[in-house]
């Protein structure tokens, strides 16, 4: 079968490239440059002998890809013999591979003017008419180098792609129907065929071609079935039905047939029959693996919608895994099925048997963590994103793994060194180095170091002036330290314009009211976030201590005791429960 064009294009511009040795040796010992090519005649043998070196050392610097270095040679060779084809074809294949396919265009053409005979030069100028959207003449080009030159009769299929995107389907056919003579019944340009019928909506042409193929190489059972797929695109269900029925006669087992009955099922909404069909593919160990991983992972992004699909998903995931038990991909997309399914555990077994074998797989690692996370083993987690470190040791996201769970572990010193390191590291992720600022402002919280702390939380509000977490978190500890008040409050108040109706916004901003001695305002703003949360024991606690402070002591101690019946287990509010006064 033959290769896209595209990959032909660059075999042929890799042969190229071996030509251009022989181009330039040849134009040392000749006054021609390129068999083929019209004679040069220069004034005298210096231009003769500048023409050689400057040909002779472009091409050298083209072969190196010193492409602007080949450039001003090759013009140089234009200047002492603006008739020479193969320099002006040169300059152009220099400007294309600069991709200024324009440029190169208008010396393709004056190349083709003076040898029209050099297939190469066709090429190119077909080239640069594809990516400048000349579409037409590109496709005319195809077809004139397919008809004229022998043993490039595949452009043919170059000539009809292009037809195609022009919407020109006839002429696309006309083209097809020419290699075909020369090539014989093929699938390839069958399949091209029968693609642009249903375009022209000529179904009876739809079906001779794949009767053709059928009777051609009768062995073939999936022309049949795509016979079936033809008529039931059609809606002539009955002859696609007793096309299917005849195969799986013969052939109980053919995965192609029991897909499209699958789909058939799918169509119909016998969702129950659907998945049986695809069972029976997914047991088959000969049924294409890649075509059952296509149908899998189209279930992946609405995984865990529909109860009852999950589960036979999962099934399906199962049956594969089980049917292709050394295929690590069939095992990879298991585990995103189980992961998607919230079986963690399971999916985390499944991911680490890839692993072993796939260490540099990045994705294999984030999910294997992700699982980890999930179920909260973040002692083990630690193990596993040190491996992931050790493959990547480059990639910051790892860093806020490891950082992340040292932190859920409280090795506060080991989250802040980690996340300062994925910070430093750097990443084109803005959030991701968000996180880690964030992760690493919060540990140094923790162990006191103040300066480091606040030194994270301003760099992040540098980044993202609003971003609400940090001016909360931050202000919040500030007034803890009943430092920078006014900044803190500044902070805060920001929060409460974005989010007005944030409990926990209400209750910082009214906090460090509070630590201003601003207490009838503080009462406000954490009545309003206990409103919120009436079950909040520190917001209770907060509470208390405002109305201690505005002298109504019952209150405080009402609110006291409802703080540690919400689960506030603070010693100090004991002992203010225990004293009816507030010892700060």
């Amino acid at each position: 079968m033959r290769r896209k064009s595209s990959i032909t294009f660059d075999l042929k511009k890799r042969t190229l490239y071996f030509l251009l040795f022989a181009i330039f040796l040849y134009s040392c010992k000749s006054n021609r440059v390129v068999k083929g090519a019209a004679p040069s005649h220069f004034k005298n043998d210096i231009d003769q002998k500048n023409f050689d070196a400057a040909f002779y050392e472009g091409s050298k610097q083209m072969v190196l890809g010193n492409h602007n270095e080949a450039i001003v040679l090759f013009k140089k060779c234009l200047d002492l013999d603006p008739k020479s084809d193969a320099a002006t074809y040169l300059l152009a294949k220099e400007f294309n591979l600069k991709r200024s396919f324009a440029i190169s265009a208008s010396y393709a053409r004056i190349a083709l003017k003076l040898n029209s005979e050099n297939v190469w030069y066709h090429l190119l100028l077909a080239d640069d008419l594809k990516h400048t959207d000349q579409t037409i003449e590109a496709a005319s080009i195809f077809e004139h180098i397919a008809t004229k030159f022998k043993g490039y009769e595949t452009y043919f299929f170059d000539a009809s792609e292009s037809y195609v995107i022009i919407r020109k389907y006839n002429d696309a056919l006309r083209c097809l129907n020419k290699i075909e003579k020369l090539m014989g019944v093929n699938e390839d340009i069958s399949f091209k065929k029968v693609d642009l019928f249903l375009k022209l909506s000529k179904k009876e042409l739809a079906i001779a071609e794949f009767q053709k193929l059928i009777t051609t190489f009768p062995n073939r059972i999936r022309y049949n079935v795509a016979l079936a797929e033809v008529y039931f695109g059609f809606n002539e269900a009955i002859k696609g039905d007793a096309i299917l029925k005849e195969i799986l006669t013969k052939d109980p087992e053919m995965p192609e047939a029991h897909l499209l009955l699958a789909n058939r099922y799918r169509f119909n909404g016998k969702d129950s029959l659907f998945f049986s069909e695809l069972k029976i593919v997914f047991r088959n160990p000969d049924a294409n693996i890649k075509q059952k991983l296509e149908v899998i992972s189209s279930f992946l992004p609405t995984l865990g919608q529909n109860l009852s699909e999950l589960n036979e998903v999962l099934e399906l995931g199962a049956i594969l895994s089980k049917t292709h038990p050394d295929d690590d991909a069939c095992k990879m997309v298991y585990a995103d099925i189980l992961f998607h399914g919230e079986k963690y555990e399971d999916a985390k077994i499944c991911y680490l048997k890839v692993i072993i074998r796939n260490k540099s797989n990045f994705s294999l690692w984030q999910n294997l963590l992700e699982c980890e996370d999930q179920l909260k083993q973040y002692s083990e987690a630690i193990s596993y994103a040190d491996q992931a470190l050790e493959a990547f040791p480059n990639q910051a996201i790892f860093y806020y793994y490891k950082a992340y769970f040292c932190f859920r572990i409280k090795d506060y010193h080991a989250a802040a060194e980690t996340a300062k390191n994925g910070y430093d590291i750097g990443s084109d992720r803005a959030q991701l180095l968000l996180q880690l600022l964030s992760i690493a402002g919060d540990s140094y919280n923790v162990l006191k170091n103040y300066s480091a702390s606040d030194e994270a939380y301003e760099k992040i509000l540098e980044l993202d002036p609003n971003n609400l977490q940090t001016l909360n978190n931050y202000s919040y500890y500030l007034s803890l330290r009943k430092q920078y008040l006014d900044k803190a409050a500044k902070m805060s108040k920001k929060t409460l314009e974005i989010d007005p109706d944030n409990a926990s916004y209400a209750d910082t901003y009214g906090w460090i009211l509070f630590q201003q001695a601003n207490y009838v305002d503080a009462k406000t703003y954490i009545e309003k976030a206990l409103t919120m949360q009436p079950e909040n024991g520190v917001l209770s606690e907060h509470l208390g201590d405002v109305c201690y402070r505005l002298n109504d002591k019952e209150k405080a101690l009402f609110y006291w005791k409802l703080a540690k019946k919400n689960g506030n287990k603070s010693e100090l509010l004991q002992q203010k429960i225990n004293t009816g006064t507030l010892n700060e």
